[in-house]
């Protein structure tokens, strides 16, 4: 503010008038010599709106466009024109254009876009220009300023192809050539903008961009998180209860994935535990089975919704929110409705009726197909077939119940499902759980029906006839039982880890087990010649494979142990088993340096090669050659499952990772 002027002395008296008169024309002086800029700030000083005129018109605005541009305020330049008078307006967006090329600010370029994107007028007069200039800005990521400038162009375009603006083609060719190694932040944002476009158009390129920004380590949670996303949507699209039950365990695996490199992931918390919850409904686990999964999707739902309050969500990315409410609401509509279905009868039918519905009928907005239908369906139906009173009320409610017609549609079909059902000579008490527990089936009495024993109860009796025919007798060491029992629930997730390829399997993981434990207790004079390379100190592969094909040609009674074999995925196996009906690899490798499960993972590939034209279960093994002053890892840190799916790739391959200790010595040696 300019000092005020005044004219004479206190002595003769200064006229007050004048004074006014000469500090006015001070004021205007001042303000009049003022640029565009400094008008700008001076109104932001004030919180007044800023428009044409108060930055001395189009002009003066031209005039000192150079500063103007570099200034953090191009989204306030942005709302002053879409505000401003239509010829006013037109004079200005080259203008605007010019300040998207040069804004040095990333935040103000971000909403600068937003206010693009909102602006009718100015999407239809500069977003040909300004596709240039994000084209030219993502590629420019010299410094972490510019790197972020580059994701928000990035964003930019991708919102104006969403808008029909730009062509869709335009977006993928960038999120689709982006490498594993570009700067951490802008790969974060890759991510996001690439699995929201995955679901705008469904382009498979962009998942094979996914899964390459899995390797670098700022991004890979947020590529997995996405990945995750998009496998839940292709599996809930399927057609068969193979592949959505394949596809289901690929995402639960990616978002555990993402869970695990960033324990704050409440989003990739809750969707694993809801898909958890899902398939335990179909699967026909009990409430009390379920319950500590329910409880981990509260929490997290609870975390997520807590951040999501407290953050700012863009625009395009809002509908997620409501996706995830959907899905959580959904899983924890499914724990309550299997409680339900295991009663006879309701107190309140018809609001228990609304639940089940709400189930039988199930649906997310992330998905196209019936895929969701097809899991859950069954276990209704086979309850409703079971139980007389379930179906009582149902034919009721269908008579008397004051319903919503989509409800009674959802209801009719029930009804129609399980008299098409009859039909096909199902009758109450249908033993459809024979299938899922057919070991069990085969032991009961003529007649009598798996769905007549608790489910809990039936699973684990299905598990003990499952261990006793693969195995033929129990381990006697507990802490190999304990083992085997862990690494058996982990390969849980596999699809295939079933019937008669879960019994072959399963025997030769116990004896793999059991050579892991035998060659770090065996002495040399137990082992002889065989045993020199563990204590030798540059054994090499050869030698574990040789001792490996040993060990199971003579514990493996009736198997087909052969190694380098040629012809399988275009390679040589190190070790190739069969048993008869399904075959297994197991690929070796010597390793400098402690086999961690990070070090494993530079072999996951080549392992799970193998089993493209098999099923998707295997081993990978290390000679693990490391000079310890103390002991070995104990034998539950020697094996380990992994799953990996490979780029491009929808379904999970499972492997069993081992290591054997080389380079032993005797605890006399040991410091």
């Amino acid at each position: 503010m300019p000092a005020r002027l005044s004219i004479g002395s206190a002595n003769n008296g200064a006229d007050p008038r004048r004074e006014m008169i000469i500090y006015g024309s001070a004021v205007a002086v001042a303000l009049f010599s003022m640029r565009a800029l400094e008008l700008l700030e001076a109104r932001l000083a004030e919180s007044q709106p800023i428009t044409v005129d108060d930055l001395g018109g189009v002009d003066e605005i031209l005039a000192d466009a150079d500063r103007l541009q570099a200034a953090p305020f191009l989204d306030i330049l942005a709302d002053m024109i879409s505000a401003a008078p239509p010829n006013e307006g037109a004079r200005l967006h080259d203008f605007l254009v010019g300040g998207f090329a040069l804004a040095r600010d990333p935040q103000s370029f971000r909403d600068a876009i937003d206010r693009l994107i909102r602006s009718t007028t100015l999407r239809a007069t500069i977003a040909q220009a300004v596709v240039a200039i994000f084209t030219r800005r993502i590629r420019e990521r010299a410094t972490e300023r510019e790197t972020l400038i580059a994701a928000y162009a990035l964003e930019g375009l991708f919102r104006l192809a969403l808008e029909g603006d730009v062509s869709r083609h335009r977006p993928l060719l960038e999120l689709t050539e982006v490498a594993s190694d570009v700067p951490g932040s802008f790969a974060q944002h890759v991510a996001k903008i690439g699995g929201a476009a995955f679901h705008a158009w469904g382009d498979d390129d962009l998942l094979t961009m996914l899964h390459r920004l899995l390797d670098n380590e700022e991004a890979e949670s947020e590529a997995a998180f996405e990945l995750g996303l998009a496998h839940l949507a292709r599996a809930l699209d399927g057609k068969d209860m193979a592949t959505i039950l394949a596809g289901l365990g690929t995402a639960r695996l990616l978002f555990e994935r993402a869970r695990e490199v960033d324990d704050d992931r409440s989003d990739a918390r809750a969707y694993r535990s809801a898909i958890d919850l899902v398939l335990g409904f179909a699967a026909n686990r009990s409430v009390a089975e379920m319950q500590a999964t329910l409880t981990d999707l509260v929490t997290a739902a609870r975390d997520r919704a807590v951040v999501l309050r407290t953050g700012h969500v863009v625009p395009w990315l809002a509908p997620r929110q409501d996706v995830d409410i959907e899905w959580f609401e959904l899983a924890r509509t499914v724990q309550r409705v299997a409680d339900d279905l295991a009663r006879p009868s309701w107190i309140n039918a018809a609001t228990t009726m609304d639940r089940i519905l709400a189930v039988y009928d199930a649906s997310c907005t992330i998905a196209h197909g019936d895929g969701l239908r097809l899991v859950l369906r069954p276990r209704v139906e086979a309850s409703f077939l079971r139980e007389r009173g379930l179906a009582g009320h149902l034919d009721d409610l269908l008579s008397e119940g004051q319903w919503p017609d989509a409800q009674r549609t959802i209801a009719q079909n029930l009804r129609a499902g399980l008299d098409e059902a009859r039909r096909a000579g199902a009758g109450p008490g249908k033993a459809k759980e024979n299938e899922q527990y057919p070991l069990l089936a085969r032991i009961l009495p003529e007649g009598a029906s798996t769905e007549q024993i608790p489910s809990d109860m039936a699973r684990s009796l299905e598990f003990g006839l499952a261990s006793h025919v693969a195995h033929g007798r129990v381990l006697a060491n507990p802490v190999l039982q304990r083992v085997l029992a862990s690494l058996r629930d982990q390969l849980a997730a596999s699809s295939e880890y079933a019937g008669e390829v879960q019994q072959a399997f399963d025997a030769v993981l116990q004896q793999i087990l059991m050579f892991c434990s035998d060659r770090q207790n065996a002495e040399i004079r137990d082992l002889g010649a065989r045993g020199a390379y563990l204590r030798a100190s540059d054994p090499s592969e050869a030698d574990l494979q040789a001792d490996l094909r040993d060990f199971l040609k003579g514990n493996l009674v009736g198997a087909e142990v052969l190694s380098e074999v040629r012809g399988v995925a275009t390679g040589r196996t190190d070790l190739y088993i069969s048993l008869g009906g399904p075959a297994f690899v197991i690929e070796l490798k010597k390793h400098e340096g402690a086999f961690s499960p990070e070090a494993a993972s530079r072999y996951l590939a080549q392992a799970t090669s193998y089993q493209a034209a098999n099923v998707r279960l295997g081993f990978l093994g290390a000679l693990e050659l490391v000079d310890r002053p103390g002991p070995v890892p104990s034998i539950e840190e020697c094996l380990w499952h992994s799953a990996y799916v490979p780029e491009g790739g929808a379904l999970a391959r499972h492997l069993i990772v081992f290591r054997v200790p080389g380079r032993l010595r005797s605890p006399s040696a040991l410091r």
